[in-house]
């Protein structure tokens, strides 16, 4: 079936609807190890991701195209700020974003920027950059994973 802007759309409503059910705020951040350390390298990311949850790198990098949607809040993270200059629209540009290096006013965390500095994850974000379709196709795979392995109720 060609890709059409009604399913794009969908994808869009979808994930935000996804999102807003699974993932409500909470008052307290999830136990420490549940989410990677926003300070640390592309082995901690594939440590967490990988073989604590067993996410393939693909996943990884397009799991982290969710970091299109929201901000960070200091409180919460020690960080502050949105990864794009649109926070409330779901599409490639954490991606575009991050290639295009750092921005005042935007976030990337040194977890963002070992995505770039990785043989295989690098090549991931080019192509999520120049291919919004492939990155929505593999982010649902991803995000069903990981919706899969039971931790939004942390």
């Amino acid at each position: 079936m060609p890709f059409s802007s009604s399913m794009l759309v969908n994808v869009k409503t979808l994930s935000v609807y996804i999102v807003s059910c699974l993932f409500q705020d909470k008052p307290q951040p999830p136990p420490e190890g549940r989410l990677p350390d926003a300070t640390k390298g592309s082995n901690h990311l594939r440590q967490v991701f990988g073989k604590q949850m067993g996410l393939s790198d693909q996943d990884i990098v397009a799991l982290s195209g969710g970091h299109t949607l929201g901000r960070c809040h200091k409180e919460r993270s020690g960080f502050e700020g949105a990864w794009t200059t649109n926070p409330l629209v779901f599409d490639n540009s954490y991606f575009k974003e991050l290639l295009s290096g750092d921005k005042e006013g935007l976030l990337q965390l040194p977890s963002d920027k070992a995505l770039l500095s990785d043989p295989v994850f690098r090549p991931l974000v080019e192509k999520y950059a120049a291919d919004e379709k492939a990155f929505f196709d593999d982010y649902k795979e991803a995000h069903l994973k990981l919706s899969e392995l039971g931790y939004a109720d942390a």
